[in-house]
């Protein structure tokens, strides 16, 4: 057994805070598990998020809806009033021309829909020219698929379609494509965002140490 001498508990609870700050780009449904991953961490995790998203919750997106959501309302927005002691909405999508908005120590990207492929090129320069690390997907269609963790550099999937010059950009997926014919599962998002939370997480210890 271990025995902890002339350590003062609360004085070490007192040292386990929140600090730095995550941005969050797309709240759909990897974005909303993302975020309520992240306000869930207890002693620590991130002291402010800020939740990108332009568009409104539909009837289909059963996992807002599931926390309370309504129809209609903006997603970021819900996010925001789920948790405010935290969550910041960003009311809007992030374009070329908006990517200077984005802030703080760590940016997720879970944009979704369409070619995002030129906005996601745009927001991982603006990130490396402003020493904000970026976590992104690489894959989000599965049934029973590994996800895995890797740099995008190194990484094989959809991330390939992206121009990505340097070392430094995670990616989190099944590495598999839309072509493949396998649909977004629940449990494999879970997955992603879980692997995501612990890669933001250790960024954010080495970063405010």
């Amino acid at each position: 057994m271990i025995i902890m001498v002339n350590e003062n508990i609360t004085e070490l609870e007192k040292k386990l805070v929140p600090k730095g700050t995550v941005s969050v780009i797309g709240c759909g449904r990897l974005g909303i598990r993302v975020i309520m991953d992240l306000i869930e961490v207890h002693r620590g995790g991130p002291l402010q998020i800020f939740a990108y998203d332009g568009a409104n919750i539909a009837k289909n997106d059963i996992i807002h809806r599931k926390y309370g959501a309504k129809i209609g309302e903006n997603k970021a927005k819900f996010a925001e009033d789920f948790f405010s002691d935290k969550v910041v909405a960003v009311c809007e999508n992030i374009t070329i021309e908006t990517v200077q908005s984005i802030k703080g120590d760590v940016a997720i990207i879970c944009i979704a829909g369409g070619d995002t492929t030129p906005i996601r090129e745009a927001i991982i320069k603006h990130c490396e020219k402003n020493n904000i690390k970026t976590i992104g997907t690489n894959g989000v269609f599965g049934i029973e698929e590994t996800v895995k963790v890797g740099d995008a550099i190194y990484s094989d999937g959809p991330v390939n379609y992206v121009n990505i010059e340097n070392e430094g950009h995670i990616v989190v997926g099944t590495g598999r494509y839309i072509r493949d014919g396998a649909p977004i599962t629940p449990h494999i998002l879970d997955e992603i965002s879980k692997k995501m939370i612990i890669e933001c997480l250790k960024i954010i210890n080495k970063i405010n140490k």
